[in-house]
């Protein structure tokens, strides 16, 4: 499952809370992992995931993988991303998942100093950074952008071998780079099938070894009647929708239609939203079109009222999770 983000008007104690208990019923449902994505001066409240993994990693068992999807690689530092990961791997006991992207918002770049032209080159050598570090001492690096000698960090990741790299991106460019120097390539949860039917395509000739896991993150939201789903979701997916419209990651060419109409255009290929039968062959159709065997689901979306989050997450784990295990 992946958490949101909040609207900035709402109590952040409050929200963390409400955070914690879907994290807790989502264990208690049969969902396998949680995931925490990473945006920086927005108009909603996103906690840093890498301290609200730590959190979580501390409330649930010990099979509960935990992740983040994703960490925008080129705001940071790698030899302290490397670190941080491997302390979140500790504390998982060894079940921590390092997703990554390049990034896209001209504001984050901007407001840490990064020139957003060099994101490719930070998060190509980033990679490679952790990668190092991870499986060795002392170790020196000559880049474009980082330059550092003998440098060991701790601890080091647990789990054998090391936590595994999934890379994010739907630029051709971003699905190379997840072919070439990740575990897996991460796809995004907006990009509709019609594109990514390319886009894996793409992926899968660049390949050197088949992938033991094959992501992909999806909005979810269950409920007893497919018109009951929509009529909850679509309100906050067509005001998520227009948020990623201004920040130019996808194009929204539906203005003109009514709210039903336009989600209707907007959710297609892109959004699981029904019954639980509904959703589990909508999965069916995804592991068949597009290969994938992973999914991050999110089902709360800014404004969404938490008990409403809870139905889903429930839903999910008891009506759909078992329809689709074997996928």
């Amino acid at each position: 499952m992946g958490l949101t983000q909040h609207p900035a008007d709402r109590d952040p104690k409050t929200c963390f809370a409400e955070l914690l208990e879907q994290a807790r019923i989502a264990e208690a449902s049969g969902f396998k992992g949680l995931f925490v994505g990473e945006h920086h001066f927005t108009d909603d409240i996103y906690f840093d995931n890498f301290q609200t993994l730590a959190r979580m990693a501390g409330e649930l068992g010990n099979e509960m993988n935990i992740g983040t999807s994703v960490c925008l690689l080129p705001l940071h530092n790698p030899a302290l991303v490397a670190e941080r990961i491997a302390t979140l791997d500790v504390i998982s006991n060894g079940n921590v998942v390092f997703g990554a992207a390049a990034g896209y918002r001209d504001a984050e770049f901007d407001t840490v100093g990064v020139d957003k032209a060099e994101r490719a080159g930070r998060i190509t050598e980033g990679i490679e950074i952790i990668r190092a570090l991870w499986s060795k001492n002392n170790v020196s690096y000559d880049g474009d952008y980082y330059v550092f000698e003998n440098v060991t960090t701790r601890p080091q990741p647990i789990q054998e071998s090391r936590p595994p790299i999934w890379l994010g991106g739907s630029a051709p460019a971003a699905v190379k780079r997840a072919a070439e120097i990740g575990d897996a390539w991460l796809i995004d949860p907006v990009s509709p099938v019609s594109k990514l039917k390319k886009a894996v395509g793409l992926y899968e000739r660049e390949l050197t070894e088949e992938p033991t896991c094959r992501p992909i993150r999806r909005d979810v939201y269950v409920a007893e009647t497919t018109e009951e789903a929509i009529d909850i979701a679509a309100p906050y997916i067509l005001d998520k929708f227009d948020s990623l419209s201004e920040w130019g990651i996808i194009d929204d060419d539906a203005e003109e239609l009514s709210r039903r109409e336009r989600f209707e255009r907007v959710s297609e290929g892109r959004y699981l939203i029904g019954t639980p039968e509904k959703v589990a062959g909508e999965l069916e159709f995804l592991s068949e079109t597009l290969n994938v065997n992973h999914l991050i689901a999110r089902v709360q979306w800014p404004g969404m009222d938490h008990e409403r989050a809870l139905d889903a997450i429930e839903l999910l784990g008891s009506e759909v999770g078992p329809r689709v295990a074997e996928l």
